[in-house]
């Protein structure tokens, strides 16, 4: 029952799999598989001339002029179909190659952020990235394999059959044995693959990590390069040493089946030798049948060794699809927020847990921030301010409750929508090293590019840094495209710009200078404050003098709002936020 099942999943990867690429190119996945049958059979009726042109010459018939003009125009038809079909498959192997790429961005790129953070998906998509291309692509060579060998098949049973039906049953059952052990190594190998998915995500990670220079530096410091490099080589020894292991488990079976064929090969000669002495046969149709018989074994051969290459690949594409058919949790609605002004948000008893976890980040959270308000949110780390944040962008809804806005429920909204109200920088700020200035920050609204904007963005960043850019808004972000390198901080002010870039009427930033030196900071949130009169402000942080000025300061402590006011109304309160400010500001008076 669970072969049944297994061959079924194989079948149903496979034709998947080939309707995938069908759609990448009709045109040249059916020219394939046309040249394939041509390929297939020419060879048949060359090598049928071929023995003709053999008995003209032994026999001393006169006829042979013409068999040798005949031969060489099958000889040259068969290149030129074998050099279309060689052709066409490596033109689609070419545009199967970026067809598949850009599926696989796309498809990850449209994703729940709760599917991005999620164990399952990011192992899922860690075992895909690196192989699902070359293995779709290998499934066509071993499906075109398989088709020509049938066609080739059928074409060599015609002919043997007939003569030498028990030769064609011998070779047949031959290569039972030899499909059965090979698809058995194959789920072994698999089954490594499958069982240690952690081992495979933490050994791409080592592998990206260990070539980026910010890691590098930091480990070269440390003198930690060789710890990690030992975890990154002994991820690998681990899979190439259990797989060497299933090689030398299966080199008995190999040898046992060399023998069989050996032995079977030597048979069917004997046989066509003795046909030939008895004359039942001409030295013609000797090179004819026994062309046909070793032919027959290498499809026979090619046929087994293209169906385990196939299921083994399944395995992989059956992840691939997967991919390709998850299901974004977080639905758009249909609603649409008409007016570019700031709504009214509420929080209406929201409780929160994150996905296959039993603890409640929020229960029974009520929150309202009121149009253009400026907001600051504090609290420990854990306390819940990201996970605020990741329920107001829709990234997850609650387990219960409602975010409304202007009275509507989120889930309601239409998420492009609502996406045009907010402008996020998130902690973790993204640096586009591989795009030029102007491109970095115009994808803060990439559908409305100006020069002027984008100056006058810079500008409230305090990014006067980029005055000192030969090729000004063209620069590249990195030294590795020719162009310039910004600090980290630097980076972080250029994160910033995309925001003021952006202009929308909800602005949430979290920690949003961190990285930045305390005179920039202080420029920065002047010209913030002065920008967003007219806009809601949102801010995350755990820099006091980064929040202070904010109209309300909100205090979480283990997913409560424990206290709410002004910077000078929490301090005169002498509760969790005056107590931490004070020691923070400690550490900036003690000598």
């Amino acid at each position: 029952m669970e072969n049944t099942k297994s061959l079924k999943t194989i079948l149903l990867n496979t034709a998947w799999c080939l309707r995938l690429i069908y759609r990448s190119n009709r045109v040249l996945f059916i020219g394939v598989f046309v040249f394939g049958i041509f390929v297939s059979i020419v060879p048949f009726f060359q090598n049928r001339i071929f023995s003709e042109l053999i008995d003209s010459l032994v026999y001393g018939q006169n006829y042979w002029i013409s068999t040798l003009f005949l031969f060489s125009g099958i000889l040259a038809l068969n290149s030129v179909f074998f050099y279309l079909q060689s052709q066409f498959s490596r033109v689609l192997d070419i545009q199967l190659q970026a067809y598949l790429r850009k599926l696989f961005i796309n498809k990850v790129t449209t994703l729940d952020y709760q599917h991005l953070e999620g164990k399952d998906t990011s192992n899922l998509i860690s075992k895909v990235d690196e192989e699902f291309g070359w293995r779709i692509r290998q499934t066509l060579s071993d499906a075109n394999s398989i088709f020509t060998s049938l066609i080739s098949l059928l074409a060599v049973s015609a002919i043997l059959i007939p003569k030498f039906p028990l030769l064609w049953f011998i070779i047949f059952l031959s290569q039972v044995p030899q499909y059965f052990f090979q698809r058995y190594w194959v789920q072994k190998d698999w089954q490594i693959h499958e069982k240690n998915s952690d081992k495979t995500k933490l050994m791409w990670d080592l592998n990206w990590q260990l070539r980026q220079k910010n890691y590098i530096a930091e480990l070269r410091i440390n003198s930690a390069i060789k710890y990690l490099f030992r975890k990154f080589a002994d991820s690998w020894d681990f899979f190439a040493n259990s797989r060497t292991q299933l090689r030398v488990q299966q080199t008995p079976t190999e040898f046992g089946l060399i023998a069989l064929s050996t032995l079977i090969s030597a048979f069917c000669l004997y046989t066509l030798i003795n046909s030939t002495h008895l004359g039942l046969i001409t030295i013609g149709l000797f090179t004819f049948y026994f062309q046909s018989i070793s032919a027959t074994a290498n499809f026979f051969r090619g046929l087994v060794f293209s169906s385990v290459s196939v299921t083994e690949n399944s395995y992989h594409i059956g992840n691939f699809k997967k991919v390709l058919g998850l299901i974004n949790t977080i639905k758009s609605g249909v609603k649409i927020v008409s007016k570019p002004h700031p709504p009214k948000i509420e929080f209406k008893n929201v409780s929160f847990k994150y996905p296959e976890t039993n603890r409640y980040v929020f229960q029974n959270l009520n929150l309202t921030i009121g149009p253009q308000e400026e907001i600051a949110i504090v609290g420990q780390n854990g306390a819940g301010k990201s996970t605020l944040i990741k329920l107001l962008c829709h990234f997850y809804e609650p387990t219960s409750g409602q975010i409304l806005i202007n009275g509507t429920d989120l889930r309601l909204l239409k998420l492009d929508s609502w996406y045009r109200q907010l402008s996020f920088l998130a902690q973790e700020f993204n640096s586009f090293y591989n795009l030029t200035l102007k491109e970095s920050i115009f994808l803060g609204h990439p559908q409305n590019p100006s020069d002027q904007k984008i100056l006058e963005a810079l500008n409230l960043a305090d990014a006067s840094f980029i005055k000192r850019y030969s090729r000004g808004l063209d620069t590249p972000m990195s030294l590795r495209y020719g162009g310039e390198e910004p600090s980290w901080g630097q980076s972080q002010k250029l994160a910033i710009a995309r925001v003021f870039y952006r202009n929308s009427p909800i602005i949430i930033l979290d920690e949003p200078t961190a990285s930045i030196d305390a005179v920039s900071e202080s420029k920065i949130f002047s010209r913030l404050y002065k920008t967003v009169k007219n806009k809601t402000l949102i801010i995350v942080s755990h820099r006091f003098s980064t929040v202070r000025n904010a109209q309300r300061i909100l205090v979480i402590n283990q997913g409560k709002i424990v206290e709410a006011g002004t910077h000078q109304k929490l301090l005169d309160l002498k509760g969790l936020y005056s107590h931490s400010f004070h020691l923070q500001a400690k550490g900036y008076t003690q000598e």
